[in-house]
């Protein structure tokens, strides 16, 4: 990951004080449930294992069988092109490790394969049925796959919001809630907030505001 994370990132919050000792408690049985997997993930994908805990909380508050009106699924509330695209970024850009893959294949088995194969987004191919995607829902409810396939997806899009060593963890999560091609201006985060409709502004306070998750357990 290039950059460092540096939060708050703004004066604004979403949890009162009064209600940081829940969030702290439903991190920690979180980190119960899943923190061997987190763990992991972290040292293959060079997250901290704090973000990963963080997007979890808000995404899912730890359920992985969560799945949203619009289709995202598990802990970390994908959808399986989304996790299939990453996959293929990640590989398409040679960060996919070995470890990496050794952990897909748990889960993909031969069908890793045909996403190494792919030229490009939404390749279509004899191996995934013309449809340019392997992955499927009974996928995202395991949460090893799970976390490392949005861990992936986190990751992408840190080192491509990088400025000056900082994250900026507003872009990212401003993209990983709205999609990976959502339209953003290079503006302050500030009026990023300001400009982004409730449930965009919400995660992004929940993650990077004052009394945020990483304000809270970093």
């Amino acid at each position: 990951m290039a950059g460092q994370i540096k939060v708050p990132m703004i004066a604004q919050s979403f949890y009162k004080t009064t209600e940081l000792p829940l969030v702290q408690k439903k991190v920690d049985k979180i980190l119960s449930d899943y923190g061997g997997i987190i763990s992991a993930t972290a040292s293959l994908t060079n997250l901290p294992k704090e973000l990963i805990v963080s997007f979890i909380f808000i995404e899912s508050a730890g359920n992985p069988n969560a799945k949203s009106h619009a289709g995202a699924i598990g802990l970390m509330q994908l959808k399986p092109e989304s996790a299939n695209d990453m996959i293929y970024l990640e590989n398409s850009k040679g960060r996919l490790s070995a470890g990496e893959k050794n952990l897909l294949r748990k889960t993909l088995g031969t069908r890793l394969d045909c996403i190494l194969k792919m030229k490009y987004l939404g390749h279509k191919l004899p191996c995934n049925n013309n449809k340019g995607v392997v992955v499927t829902e009974k996928d995202l409810f395991n949460p090893e796959f799970n976390i490392l396939a949005g861990s992936i997806y986190l990751g992408i899009l840190a080192d491509q919001h990088s400025e000056n060593g900082t994250i900026r963890l507003d872009k990212v999560v401003y993209r990983y809630n709205k999609g990976y091609y959502a339209k953003l201006k290079d503006d302050t985060v500030e009026k990023i907030v300001a400009t982004a409709n409730e449930e965009t502004k919400g995660y992004i306070l929940k993650l990077a505001g004052k009394n945020g998750l990483l304000d809270l357990i970093i």
